[in-house]
């Protein structure tokens, strides 16, 4: 005997995957996420809550990754902790923080901001720190005061002209201006057009120039690449000569400075012997001595005529210093 299955059996089979399949959807738009999908939660403790209910997006740079699912009252005073679910593999560090965003359309977003100098995993049901964000108003608020005050400048800048009379004397004088310009384009074309075939003439020998450039192109760029491949040959030829010339002048100054080293010649032997150099200086300073006796006993060296007894007087005040 067959076995059957009732009409009512049926039914009742089809509702309960309909009701099964219902709840499933409804933890899913609540921010529980697929029955079948690992979730882990956390938390973030706010003091304004309007506008964030269940199925509110967690965002990670833009990008979704989870729900809150529940909100409750923690401080009579009106502190709140608001509880959402995420992927199992999102990696959210200890340490992060939320951000809360208020949406264009009036909705609001919690915005994950990673800790990205933490490599520890933040555990399940960890409480993240929470970052206060801008509102719209305010946004417009810090936009619109710098443009206040240009506004007001401006408005201060009319009345004070138009109190006194500037502004009238300004119109005045743009019209006069305009007027002056309108005369000088009607000169202008004037001008143009008692030259138009002299124009004429010039913009068809411009054509023709450009014309022939055109066609001998070829012949410019072979003339440009031999004068560059000249100039090239040139440019390394005279470097070479200045850098033989560098190193020749460089050889013959070590040459030098190995003779004054070893004492050879003149140089060589003024640097190297100390008995010369402490005889120059000798001789220096006697020379020295020699200059200030001359300036201050000029008739002990040179006689002059009727003053013999002076220079005798000048040698001995000299012997006696």
């Amino acid at each position: 005997m067959a076995f059957k299955v009732s009409n009512e059996s049926k039914v009742g089979a089809l509702a309960a995957i309909a009701i099964t399949f219902l709840v499933l959807g409804y933890n899913y738009l609540a921010g529980q996420g697929s029955f079948f999908s690992k979730k882990y939660m956390l938390s973030v403790e706010l003091d304004e809550v309007s506008k964030i209910s269940t199925s509110t997006p967690v965002h990670l740079n833009g990008y979704k990754v989870g729900n809150v699912s529940d909100v409750e009252l923690v401080d009579p005073k009106g502190k709140f902790r608001v509880y959402f679910v995420i992927n199992e593999n999102i990696f959210i560090p200890e340490g992060s923080s939320v951000k809360v965003t208020q949406e264009i359309m009036g909705g609001k977003i919690l915005n994950l901001i990673m800790n990205k100098n933490q490599p520890k995993k933040a555990i399940n049901g960890e409480n993240l720190k929470h970052i206060q964000d801008t509102t719209i108003i305010e946004s417009l608020s810090n936009v619109l005061k710098p443009l206040n005050a240009k506004i007001n400048s401006i408005v201060s800048s009319l009345d004070s002209l138009l109190s006194q009379g500037e502004l009238n004397q300004s119109l005045v004088n743009l019209n006069k201006s305009l007027k002056s310009f309108t005369k000088t384009s009607d000169n202008a074309a004037l001008l143009i057009e008692q030259n138009m075939p002299k124009i004429t003439s010039l913009i068809s020998n411009a054509e023709s120039i450009t014309n022939n450039l055109k066609n001998n192109n070829e012949k410019i760029n072979l003339i440009i690449s031999n004068v560059k491949e000249g100039t090239d040959q040139l440019a390394a030829l005279e470097l070479k000569k200045t850098v033989d010339k560098a190193n020749q002048t460089l050889s013959d100054l070590s040459l030098i400075m190995d003779k004054i080293n070893t004492g050879q010649g003149t140089l060589g032997m003024l640097v190297n012997d100390k008995a010369l150099y402490d005889s120059l200086n000798q001789t220096s300073a006697d020379l020295d001595r020699l200059i200030k006796d001359i300036r201050k006993n000029p008739a002990k060296y040179f006689p002059i005529p009727g003053t013999k007894k002076q220079r005798k007087n000048a040698m001995k005040g000299a012997d006696n210093d």
